[in-house]
């Protein structure tokens, strides 16, 4: 993971926000999820990439398997609960891989094939052979008799970051602490605390060497909120050259 507050402060010394103007810790949090989601999809496009050319013998500097790290930090296994005839997506999730029934792998089949698969005494789906199709909700295991023990290999969506932060008391501010806001160190849970809150703080959940990424992109969003042109060019300046080197 990526400390979220070394970014965001990183994000503002390069902005120079005391001649500039000022990233508030919302504007952040939107950068920073943005930002966070782009670097994300993009690592499929480069593996795609990757894997299409001449793979590097080296298990430092080979693309694919740096790729494949920061992608397997995402992996998953769920398991799936049936409803209404559908066993449910995970609601973390990015892209759907093996799915297995009692420990035994299911066969993927389109709408069309499942109809034949189902006809067919032959090819009759049993437990021990399940077969699935997928529909906008969920997934369609066969046989229909399959209430329970199925479960999913997936990829997950990163969580979306937050700078979290608490104002200084009365007393802070009469004692020299300046009336700004104030990082917030407290884990944010996810499951239980709302994003609407200012308190508590999430880090990034892409792999730590993505901090270079992370600021250069926040602070090209940033130089567009600030109003600032040159910030974005040398942001835009800098994304050009990280492409460069990772080609």
């Amino acid at each position: 993971m990526v400390n979220i507050n070394n970014v965001y402060q990183t994000v503002l010394v390069l902005a120079n926000k005391d001649n500039r103007g000022y990233i508030t810790p919302e504007e952040f949090n939107r950068l920073a999820n943005q930002t966070q989601n782009e670097i994300f999809e993009a690592y499929f496009m480069r593996q795609a990439s990757y894997e299409g050319g001449i793979a590097i013998q080296s298990d430092f500097s080979d693309p694919v398997l740096n790729g494949s790290e920061k992608i397997n930090t995402f992996f998953k296994t769920g398991n799936l609960t049936k409803t209404n005839g559908i066993f449910t997506y995970p609601e973390d999730l990015r892209s759907l891989g093996v799915i297995s029934v009692n420990g035994s792998v299911a066969d993927k089949a389109s709408n069309e094939e499942a109809k034949y698969i189902n006809l067919s005494p032959l090819t009759h789906p049993v437990a021990s052979q399940p077969v699935y199709t997928l529909s906008a909700t969920g997934v369609v295991v066969y046989p229909s008799t399959v209430t329970t023990g199925v479960s999913a290999d997936y990829l997950t969506k990163p969580l979306r970051p937050k700078w979290g932060y608490v104002m200084p008391t009365a007393t802070q501010i009469a004692a020299g602490v300046p009336n700004e806001p104030i990082y917030d160190p407290t884990i944010f849970d996810p499951a239980t605390d709302s994003h609407d809150t200012p308190a508590k703080s999430y880090n990034f959940d892409l792999h730590g060497s993505e901090f270079n990424e992370l600021v250069v992109t926040i602070l090209s969003y940033a130089g567009v909120v600030i109003k600032q042109a040159d910030v974005t060019q040398f942001a835009g300046a800098k994304e050009v050259q990280f492409s460069q080197t990772e080609q």
